[in-house]
């Protein structure tokens, strides 16, 4: 990949599909599950967000990545399962929450 584009929790709320390409050419592996959370935008346009859960050598990440065409055909792609939001939610109420990164 030509554009090298880091992203972190603390200086951006979303990530864009380059930041997440640019987190697995650097290792990162997602962990299998990607949640989707819907925003509707004035009833008519939805905004959709994928939360990736990353991991290398014991880091660990959740990258919110604003969905597009590219993000669309990498969930396509990679042996991923797809599930709502409000099932993440769920397993972190029973587990406890941990930070985006750590390692």
């Amino acid at each position: 990949m030509q554009v090298i584009r880091h992203w972190h929790d603390g200086s951006e709320k979303y990530a864009g599909g380059d930041c997440l390409l640019t987190a697995l050419d650097n290792g990162f592996e997602p962990d299998g599950m990607v949640y989707r959370e819907e925003h509707w935008k004035g009833g008519a346009r939805c905004v959709v967000v994928y939360y990736f859960e990353l991991s290398r050598d014991g880091e660990k990440m959740v990258m919110p990545v604003i969905s597009n065409p590219f993000v669309e055909r990498l969930i396509d792609n990679y042996p991923l399962r797809l599930a709502p939001i409000k099932q993440r939610k769920a397993a972190n109420t029973l587990d406890g929450d941990a930070a985006h990164v750590t390692g």
